[in-house]
């Protein structure tokens, strides 16, 4: 999927960066070409970003795990018998 998306990306920014030029298509000089030039560079960086965030979102976001397995000892006494202090008497 990514070079047919690195492509219409490449194109289409390209074409784009043309158009902002400002100048019809008869004229094709140095800023034309150097503003074709960015926009493809600018859709090629955009296909790989879009790539990422779809293989991104297809594993699981944040790695899940039980209460258990990450405080073991929570809830269990200890020797003493709790952290509370005994009562004077």
């Amino acid at each position: 999927m990514l070079p047919v998306r690195a492509i219409l990306w490449m194109a289409a920014m390209a074409y784009s960066g043309f158009l902002m030029t400002g100048q019809g298509l008869r004229t094709f000089n140095s800023l034309s070409i150097t503003e074709a030039f960015l926009g493809a560079l600018t859709g090629f960086l955009l296909a790989i970003m879009f790539t990422l965030r779809e293989r991104r979102r297809q594993r699981p976001a944040v790695v899940t795990y039980s209460i258990e397995q990450i405080f073991p000892n929570w809830g269990k006494s200890g020797e003493n018998g709790g952290s509370h202090p005994k009562p004077r008497r």
